[in-house]
């Protein structure tokens, strides 16, 4: 099926389906479902204009998009081999851009939505999928088909309804992230977090609030009425004037029975530095990233051993559970006995010295060729170079005997 014919094909009475109102219907946060339009349609772009969200969602997106994607097969054989070439669903899913976009553009909705979406739209002669079409996780709805005529297929199976048309399962990539057991659609950031009173809701909060303190110029004070006589209403268009007179730079002026008296920031007072510290470490433990990746202050100094450290730890604890799904799911659409693998050597890769003595280290007790590490290094191959001679045995070195009959010592002649 091509690209363009995707979403275009007959799709039948089951259009007539999308009445029906489903709790498992939709993929999105519920806000979607209620049509509130805060954090719903627009909660994407508007998490990512938190500074501290944008540089967690783009260093997880990045890292697992700028991966590169091996299938591997055992069958046949009592070892792992990698298929070459690389299968073209691995190389490039989405024909139209590259696999980085692809990948990067999945990994941030599954961490914000909670799901990573894509159709599967053209297959090899072998029925395995070479080409699918992403889709945004909030446009996607899905459901166990119910007993009903409008349904494409069998009830009790999951079905998917995207651009007004019906999938089934195995027509759908869908990545799943972290769930009640048995729900069909994955719980994200924006649907955790942004509930009115959440931590991000909070973190962006903060950062209006200092917008507004630092480009404003309004102080903080209070009115203080000196003449018994003046009523509410002339202390309320008091206050009225003096706002708009500071926010428009010019010089208020208070009737005789007020006074101002302005109530002194400084300046991380006002730009709320530590409350905004707080929330921007709050935000790191939502990614699960260690803070200083985010600017965060970590309670402690950082040397070069612990940093390298700590980016083989951000792989294992907050990359490792994102990277095992992708490979889990993509796994599910190849044949039985093969399966999808992320290589981490890209960002694993130890500095230049580290390298060459672990490669010498293999060599010398055989566990690589040297051609081998010449295919990891991406260096060109080199003909004959593991069928190297055994080095010519070199005859010792002639060892002068002792003289038997010495000389006495101060012998003449």
């Amino acid at each position: 099926m091509g690209l363009g014919r995707l979403f275009t094909r007959a799709t039948g009475p089951l259009q007539h389906s999308r009445t029906i109102v489903s709790d498992g219907w939709r993929i999105g946060p519920s806000a979607l479902i209620t049509g509130d339009t805060g954090w719903g349609g627009g909660g994407y772009v508007r998490a990512l204009g938190i500074p501290g969200v944008d540089r967690a969602v783009m260093l997880i997106a990045d890292v697992l998009g700028g991966l590169p994607w091996d299938a591997y097969t055992d069958r046949g054989r009592n070892y792992a081999e990698k298929i070459t070439p690389r299968p073209i669903l691995l190389e490039q899913p989405n024909p139209e851009e590259a696999r980085i976009a692809t990948m990067s553009a999945w990994a941030a909705d599954l961490v914000l939505n909670g799901n990573a979406v894509g159709v599967i739209a053209d297959r090899n002669a072998a029925g395995l999928p070479t080409a699918v079409v992403p889709v945004p996780a909030r446009n996607v709805g899905v459901r166990r088909a119910v007993g009903t005529t409008y349904s494409a297929v069998p009830t009790g199976a999951i079905e998917y309804s995207i651009g007004g048309s019906s999938f089934a399962a195995d027509e759908v990539i869908h990545v799943k992230g972290p769930c009640e057991p048995g729900a069909l659609r994955g719980v994200g950031v924006l649907e955790k977090h942004l509930n009115g009173s959440g931590s991000l809701d909070l973190a962006e909060e903060l950062a209006r609030q200092a917008r507004n303190l630092g480009n404003t110029g309004i102080p903080t004070g209070v009115l203080k009425a000196i003449s018994p006589d003046v009523t509410r209403d002339q202390l309320s268009d008091a206050k009225a004037a003096w706002l708009v007179a500071q926010r428009d730079r010019t010089v208020a002026a208070l009737g005789p029975g007020t006074e101002f008296e302005a109530l002194a920031w400084n300046p991380e007072e006002l730009q709320l530095i530590e409350a905004r510290k707080l929330s921007l470490l709050e935000v790191a433990n939502i990614f699960g990233l260690p803070p200083r990746f985010l600017g965060a202050p970590s309670g402690g100094s950082m040397d070069y051993t612990n940093a390298e450290a700590e980016s083989i730890d951000l792989l294992k604890f907050s990359l490792g559970g994102h990277v095992g799904r992708f490979e889990q799911t993509l796994s599910l659409h190849f044949p039985r006995g093969t399966w999808v693998q992320a290589n981490l050597d890209a960002v694993l890769r130890a500095d230049t010295l580290t390298r060459y003595q672990a490669h010498e280290i293999a060599v010398r007790n055989g566990w690589l060729l040297k051609s081998e590490v010449r295919e990891i290094e991406d260096l060109p191959p080199v003909p004959g170079i593991d069928d190297d001679p055994e080095p010519e045995q070199q005859p010792a070195p002639a060892v002068p005997l002792p003289n038997q009959n010495p000389e006495p010592q101060g012998a003449t002649a």
